[in-house]
């Protein structure tokens, strides 16, 4: 075998070598995401059941007259871009921080911290440079925060009136998109007409105290909801992307076993070619 034959050789190997890999992701993928699609098809249901109480009792509250009055100052905001740990997920975390800093540059009075370590990296990197704002940095064991995990981040962000996450929505198996989120449901606190149907009943505890309980707990749901959300939209671009790297590493395979078949080709024509000019010298 000639040496280019070799090195053609070396590089089909690797070649295929990558094609497992792509193939193994693409399976691990596809048997990923329909788990993910049902948990958050149920888990949306349950939010906007949840959500549609919370209206409720907050219309109920205006009505009454018993919403906690607001505190003076400045509404504390926070912006928070949710990336993921791991690559492999196309380009779903670049674009979750280029629409990160993007709002950012809109609002420099508000706060900032990113999760997760590419998003980390991103900013360590050439495009980090575009902002010159002081962050704040969080990052899970895994892609997928655990109860206590999502906990200590709600802790983190527990002062602030506003809490806008940035993260990667599921669109379809084809398309994902960038979506934010305030988690504190601040779009609508003090609403002058709400659009929740008034509760006409003796609430214990006190609505007040209610309203806290909700406040509480829609953030942790919303959160889980966006944790949830961001993963399958990462599995989806995880799938995508795979596909397509397994029909360019197809495509490349096929031109270097064509590459390496003609040089084969080629080296035996030479031998054979070496062994007919080797036959006067044997006949005398």
């Amino acid at each position: 075998m000639s040496v280019a034959t070799g090195e053609k050789g070396r590089d089909l190997e690797d070649l295929e070598t990558v094609q497992f890999v792509a193939s193994a992701l693409f399976d691990v993928s596809a048997e990923k995401i329909g788990r993910l699609r049902t948990a958050f098809e149920k888990n949306g249901v349950f939010y906007n059941d949840i959500s549609d109480l919370y209206e409720s009792i907050k219309h109920t509250a205006i009505g009454r007259n018993d919403l906690p009055a607001a505190p003076p100052g400045e509404v504390r905001k926070i912006f928070v871009a949710f990336t993921s740990n791991v690559r492999f997920y196309g380009s779903v975390n670049t674009d979750v921080m280029v629409a990160f800093l993007e709002r950012l540059a809109t609002e420099p009075a508000v706060d900032a911290m990113i999760i997760g370590r590419t998003g980390k990296v991103f900013m360590e990197g050439g495009d980090g440079e575009k902002s010159t704002k002081p962050m704040t940095y969080l990052s899970f064991e895994a892609d997928e925060p655990t109860k206590d995990e999502m906990q200590i981040f709600l802790d983190r962000v527990a002062a602030y009136d506003e809490v806008h996450v940035f993260y990667p929505s599921f669109v379809n198996v084809f398309s994902q998109q960038v979506a934010s989120i305030d988690i504190t449901h601040t779009a609508e606190k003090g609403t002058p007409e709400p659009s929740g149907e008034e509760i006409d009943y003796i609430f214990e505890p006190e609505l007040p105290q209610i309203i806290h309980f909700f406040e509480t707990r829609v953030r942790y749901l919303l959160f889980q909801r966006v944790a949830l959300e961001s993963e399958l939209a990462r599995t989806a671009a995880r799938l995508f992307a795979m596909n397509r790297a397994q029909d360019r590493v197809g495509e490349e395979i096929a031109k270097v076993r064509h590459i390496i078949r003609k040089d084969m080709e080629s080296f035996n024509d030479l031998r054979l070619l070496e062994s007919f000019a080797a036959l006067p010298k044997w006949k005398t």
